[in-house]
């Protein structure tokens, strides 16, 4: 079998430059570190927000995705009109100061936002991280 290659190094050679991709910008987005939900339970739903409503007990966002979908995440929050627990932005903690940079007033999403949510199969609430647009 001289000269002949082993089936495991055509393997690695294919997946080498697979890895390294992830870990270059435009690569495959990290979950948030601090997820309960397992990662091979979890879904990515990366896109432009399309239409977004906050109110008593529930959020509902629905999202044109990258890969050309479109979602709907809900987040239920009973007895509250604040989901923000379940909120992060440009992934870090979202914080009572942030509300101004995803809502132009409560309840009415500024133009042009961004999410990432992650989602977990159990049905529990998603982890939506926001993305304001940059001022040019």
């Amino acid at each position: 079998m001289h000269g002949a290659v082993a089936p495991w190094a055509l393997l690695l050679a294919a997946l080498l430059p697979l890895a390294a991709g992830a870990a270059q910008p435009g690569g495959r987005l990290m979950p948030p570190a601090d997820s309960a939900c397992p990662r091979d339970r979890l879904t990515l739903y990366a896109g432009e927000v399309l239409t977004y409503s906050r109110g008593p007990g529930r959020t509902e966002i629905r999202i044109r995705t990258d890969w050309q979908t479109t979602e709907a995440v809900v987040l239920k929050h009973p007895g509250s009109a604040d989901p923000s627990r379940w909120f992060l932005i440009d992934r870090q903690p979202f914080t009572a100061a942030d509300w101004p940079r995803i809502e132009n007033k409560p309840g009415q999403l500024r133009s042009g936002m961004r999410v990432a949510a992650w989602v977990c199969e159990d049905g529990r609430n998603a982890t939506v991280d926001w993305t304001p647009p940059r001022a040019p």
